[in-house]
């Protein structure tokens, strides 16, 4: 799925693309992925709205529309965002396209159909869950240190891993970058944050601030269309068996509530016996 720095990408884009357009016509294939909390249909609210301005809000892609409504999506698994431009092809199971005035389009494709997008009014977002429930902004002048160490001590009892997850508690960290700030700060992903130790939740903080902004830069960078999900940068992420760019150890992949992780065996060591000894004999 998108993360913070995918989505930062997204918005910029659309800023510089997208911004001042007005949508000639919005079609839709697949209205699953719909949900309507305005009177009228999509087709009819998105119909001559311009769209004014794009925002990131967690996991969270919001369109700031002329009509005083807002289309906020949420891409979860699967769903990609693509601008169409009159000569190329959607990139997978359209869900909805909003076609602009310089003839272009806005897909919302999504092959598991997913993914999420509410039309409200601007202000009003009760309708789309999770949406208020947002923790700490990592990318605000808010998440400093003292306030990271009074959310490590509210949660003392999730694993680390869990912990950075959590969108209620930090907004947001996905499954990628949680791997890799992990990695980075050299912290075992089933740690329990009150084994950690001061200096420790010091690094990982660090880490949070380091790892994101080089995510942003790396994907800035890549420069690639905004439904492609730029992951060559990463140095664990789905680097099962191959060398530890630090210390040459493989990579291991375990479960952690359901996900998969990927970390180093030996440049983040366990702080407590596991079922499996991932460590050469």
């Amino acid at each position: 799925m998108p993360e913070l720095p995918d989505l930062f990408y997204i918005r910029n884009y659309l800023r510089t693309h997208v911004r001042d357009q007005s949508i000639s016509s919005a079609e839709v294939k697949n209205p699953i992925v719909l949900r309507v909390a305005v009177e009228g249909t999509f087709e009819e609210l998105m119909r001559n709205q311009s769209i004014q301005d794009c925002h990131v809000h967690g996991p969270f892609l919001r369109l700031e529309c002329s009509g005083k409504i807002d289309l906020v999506m949420n891409l979860m698994l699967a769903g990609k965002l693509q601008h169409q431009q009159q000569h190329e092809k959607t990139v997978g199971h359209l869900c909805f396209s909003l076609l602009l005035k310089d003839g272009s389009r806005l897909n919302l494709c999504d092959e598991q159909k997913m993914a999420k997008a509410y039309v409200v009014r601007q202000g009003e977002y009760a309708a789309i869950p999770k949406y208020r429930e947002k923790g700490v902004d990592i990318m605000s002048s808010g998440f400093t240190l003292p306030a990271f160490i009074e959310l490590a001590g509210r949660h003392t009892r999730k694993q680390v891993r869990v912990f950075l997850n959590d969108h209620t508690i930090l907004s947001s960290i996905g499954n990628a970058y949680a791997d890799e700030i992990l990695f980075d700060a050299q912290i075992h992903p089933k740690t329990f944050v009150s084994k950690l130790t001061q200096q420790q939740i010091e690094r990982l903080h660090q880490s949070i601030l380091s790892v994101m902004k080089w995510g942003i830069e790396q994907v800035n960078t890549a420069s690639q269309p905004i439904h492609i999900k730029v992951r060559d940068h990463m140095k664990v992420r789905n680097k099962k068996d191959q060398p530890c760019p630090r210390c040459g150890t493989k990579i291991r992949r375990e479960g952690v509530r359901g996900y998969d992780v990927f970390f180093c065996p030996k440049c983040q060591s366990p702080t407590r016996k596991s079922f499996i000894d991932w460590n050469p004999a």
